[in-house]
């Protein structure tokens, strides 16, 4: 599961972190724009104003006598700095005198007067800095301390008066101090809740998705298992009925001759390969039915002694020497009897059939004590087992015979594991198999 678990954290986060940036930026930049939105509403405020106060300017010049109190207009209009009379002013000259300052004349020549207006003080406000021009193409003649031509929002408009052509000009830069903290820090806590419940159910969804995968392994492995259960059943049940097969026809044949006085063995024979048949169902129908089974204490050399009765047919049919060496007779293991037997059965079988044709077959059984348990070597005279053999005897279905399912020595190593015992595969220095089988002495 970690392997498929942390890249799918990994992009997770990824994702997280990467939605939490946008969120972020995307609250900074919103936060931004308000200020460029409000910076620009401002300036066309004070365009709106300014264009008030030229109206005012147009409209109140006509009406003027040049007599008329200056105190009292600048109460009304305190755009109005001087009012004076002009002398022989032709009609054709010039309306409109820039001055410095932020001021100009403003003439009416029909009625020889004059006012000057100031529109400084027009121009000071905090969120914006403006700049007018009194050309449309001429560069500011009134300009805020703060106002940049390099400032990063820039606005310009032009009002529309024949005789006072003004530009107005704004600029602005965003308010990094004015930048509300509260709204990053919900986001962020808002998206650290979503990270943990999305990480949560993301661990809870590779468990179940890492549990379903596993169910399904375990029964493909179950379905497997019960294939080569299957196999093995056949395979060792096959063996007593071949050998009862072969004592019915020996039986048949001693009938036929007459020789009625070796009947007997051959119908021993037969019920101890029954009795051995029976046994392994029982065994079978066990393992399939998952019961446990008790080890006791099993006389190694007994087990070995009735393998051999059944296997006394192969033996001479193969003319098979046998040797044997138990050192100490009464010697037991913990071992389960069908099991041991078994293993005794398997081993031995393998060793005839790797013999067949020799002259020189042959099969010797040593036992020795080894610390805390007892030492069973069978060797043979075979060719022994080859690098690959030595590597893959005990894998499913290897075998090095044409006509063998490969499940003898799988089951011996299965049966060796279950008693808590040693299986050791080697060849002799001399030619031939050895094979070790390590058991536990009983108490």
């Amino acid at each position: 599961m970690p392997h498929t678990y942390r890249p799918w954290m990994k992009r997770y986060w990824l994702a997280w972190l990467l939605l939490v940036l946008i969120t972020l930026i995307a609250l900074f930049a919103d936060q931004i724009l308000q200020q460029q939105r409000a910076a620009e509403a401002h300036f066309h405020q004070q365009f709106n104003r300014l264009a008030a106060y030229q109206t005012q300017n147009e409209t109140l010049l006509p009406l003027l006598t040049g007599d008329e109190k200056l105190a009292d207009l600048q109460t009304k209009f305190p755009q109005i700095v001087l009012l004076e009379h002009t002398v022989n002013r032709p009609l054709t000259a010039p309306r409109f005198e820039e001055v410095s300052g932020g001021r100009y004349w403003l003439y009416n020549p029909y009625r020889q007067i004059r006012m000057l207006v100031d529109l400084h003080f027009a121009l000071q406000t905090p969120d914006v800095a403006l700049a007018l021009a009194f050309h449309i193409h001429a560069q500011p003649a009134i300009q805020a301390a703060a106002y940049s031509e390099t400032a990063r929002w820039q606005w310009q408009r032009p009002f529309i008066n024949h005789y006072q052509p003004f530009l107005l000009k704004g600029s602005a830069n965003p308010d990094w101090r004015a930048l509300h903290l509260l709204p990053f820090v919900l986001a962020l806590l808002v998206w650290l809740a979503i990270g943990a419940l999305g990480g949560w159910l993301l661990r809870h969804w590779r468990q179940h998705v890492a549990m379903r995968l596993r169910a399904e392994y375990f029964q493909r492995s179950r379905r497997e298992a019960l294939g080569e259960f299957t196999a093995g059943i056949i395979h060792e049940i096959n063996q007593p009925l071949t050998a009862i097969n072969t004592w019915l026809h020996s039986s048949q044949l001693l009938l036929k001759q007459g020789k009625y006085e070796n009947l007997p063995q051959a119908l021993n024979a037969m019920s101890l390969q029954t009795e051995r048949l029976a046994g392994l169902l029982q065994r079978f129908r066990d393992i399939v039915s998952e019961r446990p089974v008790t080890m006791s204490a099993v006389n190694p050399e007994a087990v070995w002694r009735r393998v051999t009765l059944l296997l006394q047919q192969e033996l001479e049919e193969g003319n098979v020497a046998l040797h044997q060496q138990f050192q100490h007779h009464q010697v037991q293991v913990m071992s389960d009897p069908q099991w041991l037997e078994q293993v005794f059965h398997n081993v031995l079988q393998n060793a005839i059939h790797m013999q067949q044709g020799r002259a020189d077959a042959g099969v010797k059984i040593v036992s020795e004590h080894a610390p805390h348990g007892i030492k069973i070597t069978i060797s043979d005279n075979g060719p022994g087992f080859s690098a690959e053999g030595l590597a893959q005897a005990c894998m499913p279905f290897y075998s090095s015979r044409a006509n063998s399912m490969g499940l003898g020595m799988t089951l011996v190593e299965s049966l060796m594991l279950r008693m808590n015992g040693q299986l050791r595969l080697a060849n002799r220095a001399e030619g031939g198999a050895e094979i070790t089988l390590i058991f536990q002495l009983a108490e």
